[in-house]
């Protein structure tokens, strides 16, 4: 049996004993005790209550012994299954879309990620469900904020798209201003930037970017990475590359041409928020040395054949098309990631 939090094989049950440590506290629970008819229900019931954000419906959990239960208040545990709308393509797989991007963002990545998994409904269908992280031990709420109210964005200001108003180069700022330990984090950032782009998510915006104020800390750090999804496989092709734009103003040269994000972009971001250049180089040779591994959780992964086959094509093509492509001979003059990605593009 494959854990349905982590992948990896199982003898019996649902989950790994790391999984139901990290996610469940040891518990070793069941599967939801109601259908996905039942989730709707529980829903509308709490609409008005509900402190979890976002458009795609969820609801709030708390574990009561080895049973979650839906709850309108101090939910630990927020639970998203197949969506009803009709205006999103393949939405059979988009549960299982969200599971496996978390993971290779956790797992191969190293990035600081919310624990998620799937669990099932009671008649056998699975939904993603992840574990909140703004809560301390003791149940004492963190004060946490995302971008779009770090940067007073709102649709007041912005209008309704005011989320997707804004550059990755203006977090980055932002991190600079409110973060201490800005450096670590701003690598940190760079990596999380590179993954999206790589999974095609287009909804990384900002309120998909968050700081907070972990236990027992004054400072501010980034959250977890949430609510990571290769978007594109559900929505229109044109859409899907990013949520916001690299940079606030200017556009380079590549990008100009091209019309696309490509190692220049990248290299020139790295430059723009004072990344090393010896982390960048690591921080590359990371990246470009995930294709076997994304490939192999990928194929592990609870999506169906055809969503398997999308989430690779896209990946492999994203990695070699886009983000390690190159444009004219003159950038070579500037790059040190240049003589990396020589050397390993063919094997790729």
């Amino acid at each position: 049996m494959t854990c349905k939090g982590c992948f990896k094989n199982i003898g019996s049950g649902m989950y790994c004993s790391k999984c139901k440590s990290e996610m469940f506290a040891g518990v070793n629970v069941k599967p939801l005790s109601f259908d996905k008819e039942e989730f709707y229900k529980a829903h509308t019931e709490m609409a008005d209550r509900l402190s979890i954000s976002g458009v795609q419906d969820k609801i709030s959990l708390k574990l009561s012994g080895d049973k979650l239960e839906p709850t309108a208040n101090d939910g630990k545990y927020i639970l998203k299954p197949v969506p009803a709308s009709n205006n999103l393509r393949h939405k059979e797989d988009i549960a299982a879309n969200e599971h496996v991007s978390m993971q290779i963002s956790k797992q191969i990545f190293g990035i600081n990620t919310a624990d998620s998994a799937l669990i099932p409904f009671k008649d056998g269908e699975l939904a993603y469900i992840t574990k909140r992280f703004d809560y301390a031990k003791d149940g004492t709420k963190l004060d946490q904020e995302d971008f779009a109210s770090v940067l007073e964005y709102t649709e007041d200001s912005k209008g309704r798209s005011y989320k997707y108003e804004s550059s990755y180069e203006e977090v980055a700022n932002a991190i600079k201003k409110y973060v201490p330990a800005a450096q670590f984090t701003l690598e940190d950032f760079y990596l999380r930037i590179v993954f999206n782009y790589l999974i095609a998510n287009g909804d990384a915006h900002l309120k998909n970017f968050s700081l907070y104020r972990p236990e027992n800390r004054k400072d501010y750090a980034l959250t977890p990475s949430y609510d990571l999804v290769h978007t594109r496989y559900h929505v229109n092709e044109t859409e899907g590359d990013m949520g916001l734009d690299l940079f606030k103003n200017t556009d380079t040269r590549s990008y100009g041409a091209l019309g696309f994000y490509s190692l220049e972009d990248f290299e020139e971001f790295a430059r723009m928020i004072e990344l090393p250049e010896k982390r960048l180089v690591k921080v590359f040779k990371k990246i470009i040395t995930s294709m076997p591994k994304v490939t192999e959780m990928v194929e592990r992964s609870f999506l169906s054949d055809s969503g398997k086959e999308a989430y690779l094509d896209s990946y492999q093509n994203r990695l070699k098309q886009r983000l390690l492509y190159v444009i004219g001979e003159s950038y070579a003059y500037d790059s040190v990631l240049l003589p990396i990605v020589e050397s390993v593009l063919e094997d790729l």
